[in-house]
């Protein structure tokens, strides 16, 4: 849509001037509206606001050249103002600017001379105008920004605390089923072994429960900037072996195979090893709950100079490529069909990728549909390491 032509508002009292002036300008693009006296461009400027107002100084009437720049910068303080004079003064130009006119052209009209200054007040309206509206957009951003960062403030606030208020009753709650384990595993019969389902079931929505607040409180580690606890050597062949073995429960129901290999004498990076472990649990985690019975989750480290990276692909139904934008982003899960298959809050990726970036490292992700999902994960290697003859 082409933008409106400017407007122009003459007056003057000179009635051929003002010819002159409409002649001069009808080819020039602007909207051309001529008062022949002050009184006339007040009715006007009472009606509509135009982009420039040119005006003469000395008028016969109740308003005179002065009275109509007060009156527009009164009424329209963003529209520009110029005035022409017969006499020309170094007093006629300091009172002219006072007033708030914009520049002052000289009487008799050089046409040529009049267009170049029209064009450069209106470059400058324009310009201003600019200016006016990015300062507004970054005041309102600027202004946004706090409020989320409040509203930030007060969720991690708010999660930390019914994290910590439910983590009490649930230690509580473990050491009561580990005693009634005990009472039961006494108990024979059909009915100790009810007792002892019963039991088992709680332990697995305790085990759950304490799974989430893990998460809450991972998350608002996140939210607060992730820094490392700790600098040392982390073995990430024996971590994700360990991981593994954690996750049994997990993968041995769905019959997975899980398979971990890395080339003899590689997969240590310098880092914290509580927060590695919870990375690639995580990424382990996924690849199992995500992939189909019966299918594989590879694990696999392999060194570029400088770096180690390590792949932990699955065997499931695939990632579709327009989710990958969302797929380290806080409580995002993908598809609805995998959020009802899969319990859990959506947060193990987003807390990932903070731990890896906090390593220094990166994490991408590729997928094929029907066939499964690899995430990759690049780690820097200490600077003594060499890479391993093995690696590709």
């Amino acid at each position: 849509m082409a933008a409106a032509p400017s407007s122009i508002l003459f007056v003057d009292d000179d009635e051929s001037l003002l010819e002159l002036c409409d002649l001069a300008l009808r080819d020039e693009g602007y909207e051309i509206v001529l008062a022949p006296h002050g009184d006339a461009a007040l009715e006007l400027l009472a009606k509509r606001a135009f982009d420039l107002v040119v005006t003469d100084l000395s008028m016969p009437g109740k308003t005179d050249g002065h009275g109509v720049v007060l009156a527009v910068k009164t009424r329209y303080p963003s529209t520009e103002v110029i005035v022409m004079t017969g006499v020309p003064t170094l007093r006629t130009a300091i009172d002219t600017l006072k007033d708030g006119a914009y520049d002052y052209i000289t009487k008799p009209l050089h046409i040529e001379g009049m267009k170049a200054t029209l064009r450069r007040c209106l470059d400058h309206r324009r310009l201003r105008h600019d200016l006016n509206s990015e300062q507004e957009m970054r005041r309102e951003l600027e202004t946004t920004y706090r409020e989320l960062q409040k509203v930030e403030e007060l969720k991690a606030g708010f999660l930390s605390r019914i994290s910590h208020e439910i983590r009490t009753p649930l230690h509580q709650l473990g050491l009561a089923l580990k005693s009634a384990e005990e009472a039961a595993a006494a108990s024979a019969g059909a009915e100790g072994e009810r007792l002892r389902s019963s039991i088992d079931l709680s332990k697995k929505g305790a085990a759950r429960l304490d799974r989430t607040l893990a998460e809450l409180l991972a998350f608002v580690d996140l939210q607060q900037g992730m820094t490392l606890a700790a600098h040392e050597p982390v073995d990430l062949a024996a971590l994700c072996r360990d991981a593994a073995e954690h996750l049994r429960p997990v993968w041995e129901p769905l019959r997975l195979e899980v398979r971990i290999g890395f080339p003899p004498g590689t997969g240590t990076v310098e880092g914290d090893p509580t927060m590695l472990r919870t990375a690639f649990m995580h990424l382990l985690h996924n690849a199992m709950v995500f992939n189909r019975e019966g299918g594989r989750v590879d694990v696999c480290g392999r060194t570029h100079p400088g770096s180690l990276e390590v792949t932990v692909s699955d065997t499931g139904e695939g990632i579709p490529e327009s989710e990958f934008k969302h797929l380290f982003d806080s409580f995002y899960q993908i598809a609805n069909y995998l959020t009802r298959k899969v319990q859990g809050l959506g947060l193990g990726l987003a807390i990932t990728r903070r731990i890896v970036e906090a390593h220094g490292g990166e994490i991408g992700v590729s997928s094929q549909a029907g066939k499964g999902t690899t995430f990759r994960v690049l780690l820097p290697l200490p600077a003594s390491a060499p890479p391993h003859p093995e690696a590709s």
